[in-house]
Formats: structure tokens, sequence, C-alpha cells
């Protein structure tokens, strides 16, 4: 009797689990393509870090948020991992690929554009802008990325990567900065291309 009740308890534990994940799937890939640039390696670590989370799903106290939890436990993951591959090869040889197709669509925000000519211009805005994020130092693209995009506050950031608030704060002002005068300085680039009448 005891083992059903057991079994039961699993099962529903599994069930919760399973549900709360799936509401935030979607962005937690995005976040595993931002970690590794890479489809097939963001795919084997979001497979890990849930295997991972579900492990330890007792340990989150719901001081933050679910997803806040599981980037932080995605990111330990992908330090671990890199820190494997660095013992076997240097990790200079990352790919430079992957999240184009995904990340592409983070700046949209899901708008219809009736025009079809105001919609081209949204979308190439977009891909600049998707251009710029990527320049971005990796401690300033991630914070942003939370920040702006996944719109997570300063504290489950400060939980998700494994630093402080106010390091958050920061890399926040300095990264928007960056991203900002990266994407004034493409457009400039463009328009003086266009007045030339070449092609950007």
């Amino acid at each position: 009797m005891d083992d059903v009740v057991t079994t039961s308890e699993t099962g529903d534990a599994r069930a919760r689990f399973e549900a709360e994940v799936e509401r935030v799937l979607p962005r937690l890939h995005r976040f595993c393509l931002t970690l590794c640039r890479d489809k097939q390696e963001a795919e084997d670590l979001l497979q890990d870090s849930l295997v991972r989370a579900y492990l330890h799903r007792d340990s989150y106290q719901q001081r933050g948020s679910f997803f806040g939890w599981l980037c932080g436990i995605t990111r330990n993951q992908f330090l671990e991992s890199r820190r494997a591959v660095a013992r076997r090869r240097s990790l200079l040889d990352s790919v430079l690929e992957g999240a184009t197709s995904v990340l592409g669509t983070l700046f949209t925000g899901g708008t219809q554009q009736p025009d079809p000519e105001a919609q081209v211009c949204h979308s190439e805005e977009a891909e600049l802008l998707m251009h710029c994020l990527h320049t971005l130092p990796e401690k300033f693209r991630m914070v942003v990325l939370l920040c702006d995009v996944e719109e997570l506050g300063y504290e489950e950031v400060s939980e998700a990567l494994g630093i402080p608030v106010g390091t958050v704060k920061s890399r926040h002002f300095r990264g928007r900065a960056q991203l900002g005068q990266c994407f004034r300085s493409r457009v400039e680039e463009q328009t003086q291309v266009l007045s030339a009448g070449g092609r950007p």
C-alpha cells in the first residue's frame, strides 16, 4: 500500500513539474541558445538542465520566479559542461552560429504590421538589433537579454547568474548603452551608404 502511495505522489510531483516547465519552455530554450549559440548544444543543455532541475526540484523555495530558478540551474550546467570541455580542448573553437532564427523574433514583440513597407523596416531593425546584441561581451549580453527581453527583475537576474544585484544593475546600464551605441552607428552607416546610392 505504501508503495502505491509513494508511486502516486511521485507521479503527481512529476506532473506538476512538467506543467510548470511547459509554461516557460520557449523562454528557457532562448536562454540556452543565447548561452551556447549553437542549436544542437542548446538542445542538449536544455535537456540536461531540466533533468537536473527535476532531481533538485525540492530546492526551489519560491523566493523568485520558477523561470529564474531554472535559469540559475541552466547557467551552472552550462559552466560545468564548459569546464569539462576545457579539460579536453580549447574553448576558443566555440561555434558562431545557431540562435539567429529564434533570436530574430525577440524584438518584434508579436505586433502585427499591416503596412508591408513598415513591416520590412521593422524586420530590418530587429535583425540589426539582434546583430548588435551579439556583439556585446557575454557578461553584458546575458543581463540585457534577461532584463529587457525576458523582463526579469534585477534580483531574479542576480540569482540566475550568480552575481550581486549591484553588478546586474551596472552591467544592464552599460550593456544597454553599448547596444544603443552599436545600433545608432549601424543605422548611420546604412543611411550614409543609401545616400551615396549604394547598398547597405
